[in-house]
């Protein structure tokens, strides 16, 4: 059983955020990645692309997911999946990292994830106003990316760190392949 990528899609999501990465790993790298949704509808992404998951949350196992990738959009600011959480905690239990982007970790923060982990997002004040029960502000870091404990966290406005971090995670690249990655993108 080979293991991939997985990235949750969902109708809305900010396809911009993970571009880099997923052609990244896919075209250039030749990974495995695979994209779920709670259902088995098309949905269409905040740019307006037209994606069909290749499998819906009920399909995914566990041992299949390399990383588990969560996308960005405005469903975080009012959407909550069970499904989606609770698969986020079982793999990170299991030691399988777990990577969120903007408001995903918006996500994150209403369901204690980011409670006892180092992390970032799009603001400290955007995760007190969106997560009345966050409790993570000491470890909140005002930086592009956090990468710890199996949580890669970014704000939006840095997926070119995002994906970083997540190639660097995989270790997709050795050190100097890495620097010359982010210093290409970052022009």
């Amino acid at each position: 059983m080979e293991k991939a990528v997985h990235v949750f899609v969902f109708d809305g999501l900010a396809d911009w955020e993970i571009g880099l990465v997923t052609y990244d790993l896919k075209t250039a790298n030749g990974r495995a990645l695979h994209t779920f949704s709670l259902t088995a509808e098309t949905i269409v992404t905040g740019g307006g692309l037209r994606v069909i998951p290749d499998k819906t949350i009920a399909d995914l196992c566990d041992d299949e997911v390399s990383m588990l990738i969560l996308p960005g959009g405005s469903m975080w600011e009012t959407n909550d999946p069970e499904p989606i959480r609770t698969l986020v905690n079982r793999l990170l239990q299991k030691g399988i990292p777990v990577a969120a982007i903007c408001g995903a970790t918006l996500f994150l923060a209403r369901h204690g994830v980011l409670d006892e982990r180092k992390h970032t997002s799009n603001g400290l004040a955007y995760l007190q106003e969106g997560a009345p029960g966050y409790n993570g502000e000491a470890l909140y870091e005002e930086v592009p990316v956090v990468f710890t404990e199996g949580l890669i966290t970014a704000s939006g406005r840095y997926p070119i760190e995002f994906a970083h971090a997540i190639v660097k995670r995989l270790a997709v690249y050795d050190e100097q392949t890495l620097d010359a990655f982010l210093q290409f993108w970052r022009v």
